[in-house]
């Protein structure tokens, strides 16, 4: 998530009106479009945050508490969205959990 946000970060700071991505269509407003894309993954890690401060969690938990009305199919993809934040949170300090992060761990907020 670290390099993905960084790299987010490094194209809101070019000056391209105009994205063609690899899939989907034309991005015509692509410095609103990077800006919309680092909010929604800090509004991510802020619910991840938010729920993390009522106690310690696993991703299952996590992904209940923040995907409300998910599709129950996109229940994998949403748990690894967590756990790419989870990893950065953890390698930031700000979260833990024993051993390495992983799918089965349990989090708990340290600051």
């Amino acid at each position: 998530m670290s390099d993905y946000m960084a790299s987010l970060h490094k194209l809101a700071r070019r000056d391209e009106m105009l994205y063609l991505p690899g899939h989907g269509g034309v991005v015509r407003d692509a410095p609103n479009f990077v800006t919309q894309y680092i909010r929604h993954r800090e509004g991510r890690e802020a619910s991840i945050l938010s729920r993390l401060r009522k106690g310690a969690a696993d991703i299952p938990t996590l992904v209940r508490a923040i995907y409300i009305g998910l599709d129950p199919r996109l229940t994998g993809a949403a748990g690894l969205s967590v756990m790419a934040h989870l990893e950065d949170l953890v390698a930031r300090g700000v979260v833990a959990t024993e051993g390495v992060p992983s799918l089965t761990g349990s989090y708990r907020l340290l600051v």
